[in-house]
């Protein structure tokens, strides 16, 4: 089997379908890349859990002999970028796949294909379909809310998809704060499912600009279906929390800051409070909030903003958190919806409830 491919199209697949791939696998076969050549040219990866397919148009110039193979990844992700040439010719055989560039030939020896993990199909009728760019920031407005930490409760290392009442939810926590974003959508029956904080990564992450992400899921699994590009993931098996519980449904204080004067605030504080407690504390007193940090070892800091509020209150948050929350704040002024200083504050725009985060105070030092 011989083909030509583009060199930006072929290295372009390479570098997508890489970001499966865990490079802590103990099974040799999971850290490189199956090659199909049918009717469409594809690249396919996984990790067990997660399994990419990209396809690529190219030219067959040779249709005989074997029709897959296993390349090594590391090594095509190295020198794919490489190559000079606008096209290059990839002759497959049983041992080894041969790459010519304009001047050049390279040889990389292959695996065999029948090792490499059969991927599930999902099959189902199209649940929902979003631009990319859209989907795109509903997961960076969502994922950052989960854990990265190794859990106990697997359930906290996704996101939940809670579709009803005429939308989408997408919540993710970590049990400390949690992210909510919404879109709208009706579904006759309403459903629920878990995806894996891994797979909704990858998804942000891929290098495409344009097109429509169509959504497919099963009992067990999830496919990301764009132009050239396929995405499936197994499932989260567990029960998410009653997150809807944990909201504020009213306060008895208020706070609206201007975003941008907050952030920049926020960000010099944060260089204080790294070297301290982690801690930033938020005092609310006569339509202005004081922000501030301090460490025993370098110093400390505080900037003061004017703000909307009629709370009178000190709060302390775990810095890095209430900066991840209010940034994500698709608005140009933040409102805080405020309790006490040991209840949940809710943190949303302005203008709009399509994206919320509640994050739980601190309790103070003694």
């Amino acid at each position: 089997m011989r083909i030509r491919v583009k060199t930006t199209e072929l290295t372009k697949a390479v570098m997508n379908v890489g970001k499966v791939i865990s490079g802590k696998s103990i099974d040799l076969i999971l850290e490189n890349v199956l090659l199909k050549v049918n009717n469409k040219i594809s690249f396919t990866t996984t990790n067990l859990e997660q399994a990419m397919e990209y396809f690529i148009e190219g030219e067959i110039l040779d249709n005989t002999g074997i029709t897959e193979t296993v390349l090594p990844y590391d090594l095509l992700r190295d020198i794919t970028p490489k190559f000079k040439s606008d096209e290059v010719e990839m002759d497959i055989s049983s041992k080894k796949v041969t790459i010519k560039d304009d001047d050049g030939e390279f040889t990389l020896h292959t695996l065999n294909p029948e090792a490499f993990a059969v991927i599930p199909e999902v099959t189902s009728n199209i649940m929902f379909s979003l631009p990319l760019s859209t989907f795109r920031s509903l997961i960076d407005n969502t994922i950052f809310a989960a854990s990265k930490k190794e859990e106990s409760r697997k359930e906290f290392k996704g996101v939940f998809f809670d579709i009803k009442d005429g939308f989408v939810n997408l919540v993710a926590t970590d049990s400390t704060s949690l992210a909510l974003n919404k879109f709208t959508f009706n579904l006759e029956s309403p459903t629920n499912f878990i995806v894996p904080f891994k797979a909704l990564d990858v998804l942000s992450h891929i290098s495409l600009d344009e097109g429509n992400v169509d959504v497919v899921v099963s009992d067990s699994s999830i496919k990301f279906s764009l132009p050239n590009l396929s995405l499936i993931s197994l499932l989260i098996n567990g029960t998410f929390p009653q997150y809807e519980s944990v909201i504020p449904e009213g306060s008895e204080f208020y706070a609206t800051i201007a975003k941008k004067p907050l952030i920049d605030a926020l960000d010099i504080i944060e260089v204080f409070a790294r070297r301290g407690t982690g801690r930033i504390i938020f005092t609310f007193s006569d339509g202005n909030v004081t922000v501030e940090s301090s460490s025993s070892s370098v110093g400390g800091g505080k900037k003061t903003i004017p703000c909307e509020t009629n709370a009178n209150v000190s709060l302390q948050f775990l810095g890095e958190k209430i900066i991840e929350g209010i940034e994500h704040v698709q608005d140009d002024r933040v409102s805080l919806q405020i309790q006490g200083p040991l209840h949940p504050v809710l943190v949303k725009g302005e203008s709009s409830d399509n994206y919320i985060y509640v994050i739980m105070p601190q309790r103070p030092v003694e």
